[in-house]
């Protein structure tokens, strides 16, 4: 089946951010069954080989850097070639690597395993939701999955914990794709789940969002406990009985310390006490208490100008004292980088990365998260302005104390929606119908490959794991490249 086909997909290529948002609502279908025995799952223990990808962004940091990658490199990057296509519904999550299998979700329901070599493995259908007042109308698995091992009776055990399409957050064997547990957290259709999960010291965090705001929903961020799937703690973003503030991105953990930090999505109709919308939120991972936030002043919002991006941690030295970081962009343009001990400061700097606007699939603002490789913050998003040269979209290398750019790439083939990824010297980003591949010394292009199928647009994140890069495209193909 080819991507024109899906219902509404041509129609939310021209829509704004309320296309954007409404990808879909759900048809719960009821997963394998084969259930394992909670009571049997013990100590979870974090599971990632050298060089996978097993995880969101790499890390719970987000960095979005694997610093174990050898084989891509500036000198090879140019050699780069396409090794295979995998034929699935429309992709926006970014594919993970563990077990030497790739675990991908798509748009049709189903969650996948692919070996290297291209083989199936397993699928599994997760669900789908379908809003009759969004576009497109049907989406299915969004959420990029984390494999991690529980331990099963002292045996440890990978599993592939997931969003599903179905209001439905799934635990599923990585190995077989059988069902060990499953965890409703949202009615469909006006409840969708875009995150991606964080595990931590036996917990998952996941965010919720509405399908579209169509209609609205409370956002909140849930933990849940890793072995079982029940819900320990939930942070509600807007009182109850309000809507606004969706977590459309993923959680972000600072592990030394043991805090999650969020960025949320535009207000409801109880605005005046939703302080806590279009704002960078910091929680205690131990129980989801409110540590402190940071709401974008009104001077600087946008119409529906809201955080649909992932927080990324780094470091600087600012005044000759070190600072702990955490930054963001929001899709009035503006990327945000706050001291992770003082959000309620405001930011120390921020950068104008793209202009403002409501639909980041036309080239408003960004929704892009940024890549941290130890030393520069690399951020992206949509349509700006550089030496002159009307852009679609760019890529800048950051100075983190600062937020001053140490280069711009123009680009010409689209905004950049999915995160910046990186392995050492070598940056990846699809922008609409081209995957780039960059040196991150200067910006400068190694590799690219431009996707001439219909409506081919890169809306996710690539990974790049053990010399290749994985990324899926909204024309229903997952492509793997590699040397």
């Amino acid at each position: 089946m080819r991507y024109e086909s899906v219902p509404g997909a041509r129609q939310w290529m021209r829509q704004g951010t309320k296309g954007w948002k409404s990808w879909v609502r759900v048809e719960v279908l009821l997963l394998l069954c084969t259930i394992f025995s909670v009571a049997s799952l013990a100590v979870y223990v974090r599971a990632q080989g050298p060089g996978d990808w097993s995880t969101y962004l790499a890390s719970n940091g987000r960095a979005g850097f694997n610093a174990a990658e050898t084989i891509i490199t500036p000198v090879t990057a140019p050699h780069l070639k396409l090794h295979w296509t995998h034929t699935g519904g429309s992709i926006s999550a970014q594919p993970v690597e563990a077990n030497r299998l790739i675990y991908w979700g798509s748009w049709d329901g189903f969650e996948h395993a692919t070996n290297l070599n291209n083989g199936h493995v397993w699928t599994v259908n997760l669900g789908k939701t379908t809003g009759l007042n969004c576009v497109p109308p049907t989406v299915g698995v969004a959420s990029t999955p984390t494999v991690a091992s529980v331990s099963i009776k002292g045996t440890s055990t990978s599993v592939d914990f997931v969003g599903g399409g179905n209001g439905y957050f799934y635990a599923l064997n990585a190995l077989n794709g059988s069902l060990i547990w499953r965890t409703f957290l949202g009615a469909p259709p006006s409840h969708f789940i875009w995150s991606s999960p964080a595990v931590f010291q036996g917990s998952v965090y996941i965010g919720m969002a509405s399908f579209g705001d169509c209609p609205l929903v409370q956002g909140q961020l849930i933990q849940m406990n890793a072995v079982t799937g029940a819900i320990q703690h939930t942070f509600n973003v807007v009182p109850t009985g309000c809507t606004g503030g969706a977590v459309w991105g993923s959680p972000t953990i600072d592990e030394a310390t043991g805090t999650v930090y969020i960025a949320t999505g535009n207000p409801g109709a109880c605005s005046t006490t939703e302080t806590l919308t279009n704002a960078v939120v910091a929680l205690n991972a131990a129980n989801l208490s409110l540590v402190a936030s940071w709401q974008v002043p009104v001077a600087e919002q946008v119409p529906d100008g809201d955080f649909g991006s992932t927080p990324t941690l780094f470091t600087a030295t600012i005044g000759g004292t070190s600072h702990l970081l955490v930054g963001v962009a929001n899709k009035n343009g503006k990327y945000y980088a706050f001291d992770r001990s003082a959000i309620s400061n405001g930011p120390l700097w921020r950068a104008t990365v793209a202009a403002g606007g409501e639909c980041p699939q036309c080239g408003d603002g960004s929704i892009s998260p940024g890549a941290w490789d130890g030393t520069t913050l690399y951020v992206a998003g949509g349509r700006t302005t550089i030496n002159g040269q009307s852009c679609k979209g760019s890529v800048r290398a950051v100075h983190p104390d600062t937020g001053t750019f140490i280069w711009e790439h123009c680009l010409g083939s689209g905004p950049v929606l999915g995160a910046v990824t990186m392995a050492p010297g070598v940056i990846v980003v699809g922008q609409g119908t081209d995957l780039n591949v960059m040196a991150a010394a200067s910006g400068q292009s190694l590799f690219r490959y431009h996707d001439t199928l219909s409506n081919a647009f890169f809306a996710g994140a690539a990974s790049i794991s053990n010399g290749v890069i994985y990324i899926g495209n909204l024309d229903m193909h997952l492509y793997a490249f590699g040397l």
